[in-house]
């Protein structure tokens, strides 16, 4: 009796699992392509280019402050008193900590730079993925750019770009 109870449950149990995945709807969408289809998407390499020569500038004023520095100090290290002497080493030495701390920090700045200049875009993206996935009914919308393996699948991209206003 216990058997036949047992081999219900499992029956039962594989029959809801069975219904359960056919009622679910997958989709994938290539967000990458809708994002460079986007108006006014171009702006944010060309502001991310203009933060970078901001950056660069400013790095290569302290490398040339440097460079003036020390030459100033390799040809007047002669002539110098021992207490001038340190406090021009010193000088130089916390120049090339402040160097090495703003290339150390140049590339989160960048990267911070470019995420505060994409978000905008990406809420948009996300927003209209969401409403399409409500619209059709999806359970779960994988992007293209990380899937590893589809057969076949419904592509909602073209239904995504639609929801942004932007032409097919």
């Amino acid at each position: 009796m216990k058997k036949i109870v047992v081999l219900g449950f499992v029956a039962c149990l594989g029959l809801l699992t069975t219904g359960f995945a056919q009622s679910q709807k997958f989709a994938h969408v290539n967000s990458q392509e809708v994002l460079q289809s986007m108006p006014g998407v171009d702006s944010i390499n060309i502001k991310l280019q203009a933060f970078q020569q901001e950056l660069r500038s400013a790095y290569e004023e302290m490398m040339n402050d440097y460079q003036a520095k020390r030459e100033k100090f390799d040809k007047e290290a002669g002539t110098m008193s021992q207490s001038v002497r340190q406090m021009r080493e010193k000088e130089i030495t916390d120049l090339e900590r402040r160097i090495q701390e703003f290339q150390s920090s140049v590339q989160v700045d960048l990267e911070q730079k470019q995420y505060d200049l994409a978000k905008p875009f990406q809420d948009k993206i996300q927003n209209a993925i969401s409403e399409v996935a409500k619209d059709g009914n999806y359970t779960y919308i994988f992007d293209k750019a990380i899937l590893l393996y589809s057969d076949g699948g419904v592509d909602i991209t073209p239904m995504v770009k639609k929801k942004l206003g932007i032409k097919l």
